[in-house]
């Protein structure tokens, strides 16, 4: 079984499909950028990784991106190194994750986010406060909501 339903339950709720809207802004709250998304997250059972988000940005402009994500779960924390990004993320209560996350080419570069979970399971509330040589430089807000009914908070049979 894949043991993030044991050790991170909250994160196994999150699983499903999500949308909504990424704002990013500066401290005195001018907007850098904002988009559209949809993220899908999975919790495969026979995989080498226990955790899989997949991300489709658009912008207004025409520009879109996909980014897939892979982590394993250690020691009741989600983890990630992948050449791209590295980080962690825990579970703090029973609504809360905390993440941090940098970039392997910008390595003076470390976003730390909380996630929220309604208690129904249906929507979201992320902010991500992203710091350059250990100071605040931009904001992200990001408000979504779960696409179709969450999946069921038990764990599957093995």
């Amino acid at each position: 079984m894949n043991p993030i339903y044991a050790e991170i339950p909250l994160l196994a709720r999150h699983a499903g499909t999500w949308s909504g809207v990424y704002s990013h802004v500066r401290p005195d709250l001018s907007v850098v950028d904002r988009h559209r998304f949809t993220i899908s997250v999975e919790l495969p059972q026979d995989e080498a990784f226990h955790y899989r988000q997949t991300s489709r940005y658009w912008w207004e402009d025409g520009r879109t991106r996909d980014v897939v994500f892979d982590a394993r779960c250690e020691n009741g924390r989600l983890v990630w190194d992948n050449g791209r990004i590295r980080g962690a993320l825990w579970q703090l209560d029973d609504a809360t994750l905390y993440l941090w996350f940098g970039f392997h080419d910008d390595p003076d570069v470390v976003i730390y986010e909380m996630m929220q979970l309604s208690p129904d399971g249906q929507a979201r509330a992320r902010t991500w406060h992203w710091l350059r040589h250990h100071r605040l430089f931009q904001i992200t807000l990001v408000d979504e909501a779960r696409e179709g009914d969450a999946p069921s908070r038990a764990a599957p049979s093995d």
